[in-house]
């Protein structure tokens, strides 16, 4: 499931119900990666250990399914607080761990000691060794494309000042709309760039905005996010902000400097950018303007103005043309 969300954007919509039950925001949080291995891996190599320690009817099952249900609590306690939405999945998989912990806990005194030596390198030592290698070898394919140099595709702006990416003659131009606090965006993007790669004399990427908090020239702080990206654009590093704001996407406050600082900008320059009105009026008018055209929602694909399904993008992308 994991991977699925991370490279195949829209896999997990029948787990999706909705901002508040979307299975793929909780996939695609930078709290479902930890220590470099997702988490989802990390809760087999646990449940493998369980496993064997109720296989071998170890005592080492009660500290490993207490470690679980704690683990359970505190994960869904993150989906709560920090990104604000629930996997029903997950919830399954967390209401399996407590339940476990209750039934160790109960038949504790037909276990065996913890000193039984054999018993814990039986438990312990294969997770920690699937750990480690996991750590030093799995595919990074959940982390955000990232460009603080130089791009390494021609890139320039459309007649009406999107910035587009790719082709300077394509076969193929796709209008992508996004959100910098959608976090379906931040893996679609990476997607989409990485067909991008594979083709870049035909395909062009055009960078649409549909920010889906308000942006209004009169609401200070408003659209912090899509005002940086377009004072980026000013300085010549449209793209380059684009993915450094996708990369800080669960961040709840952004700092201006970090990113001056991270992109090679001028630090004053750009806080007196974002603050600009003609910013704000900016951020508010091309909001307005994908409302006007009834997107219901992050990514969305256009091509020759007709709104396309991810699917639909992917295979065009891969062919590098229309049908």
């Amino acid at each position: 499931m994991h991977v699925r969300a991370y490279t195949s954007p829209g896999a997990l919509g029948f787990c999706s119900f909705g901002a508040k039950l979307d299975c793929a925001a909780v996939a695609l949080s930078h709290w479902s990666v930890l220590f470099g291995v997702p988490v989802p891996l990390l809760g087999v190599l646990g449940f493998s250990a369980l496993a064997t320690a109720a296989w071998l009817g170890s005592a080492w099952l009660v500290p490993l399914a207490l470690a679980g249900a704690v683990l359970s609590v505190a994960l869904l306690g993150v989906e709560l607080v920090s990104i604000h939405a629930l996997c029903l999945l997950c919830e399954a998989v967390h209401a399996v761990s407590v339940a476990l912990a209750v039934v160790a806990v109960r038949h504790r005194r037909e276990l065996s000691p913890l000193a039984h030596r054999e018993h814990a390198t039986l438990v312990l030592l294969p997770p920690l060794g699937v750990l480690v290698a996991l750590m030093l070898f799995l595919p990074p394919y959940f982390r955000t494309v990232v460009w603080k140099g130089d791009l390494p595709f021609a890139s320039g702006v459309t007649a009406d000042g999107a910035p587009w990416i790719g082709a300077r003659d394509p076969k193929l131009t796709l209008e992508e709309y996004t959100d910098y606090l959608c976090p379906h965006c931040r893996a679609a993007t990476a997607w989409t760039l990485k067909r991008l790669a594979a083709r870049p004399n035909d395909v062009r990427i055009v960078r649409r905005q549909f920010p889906l908090a308000r942006c209004s020239a009169t609401q200070h702080g408003s659209c912090q996010r899509l005002r940086l990206a377009y004072c980026g654009g000013e300085a010549g590093r449209f793209w380059q902000m684009d993915r450094w704001l996708f990369a800080h996407g669960d961040e709840l406050a952004l700092d201006d400097a970090q990113a001056a600082r991270d992109l090679g900008l001028d630090a004053g320059k750009l806080a007196s950018c974002v603050e600009r009105p003609d910013i704000y009026a900016r951020a508010e008018r091309e909001a307005d303007l994908a409302a006007k055209r009834r997107f219901i929602g992050t990514p969305t694909y256009v091509v020759d103005g007709k709104r396309i399904p991810p699917e639909t993008a992917d295979r065009y992308l891969e062919r590098g043309h229309q049908d």
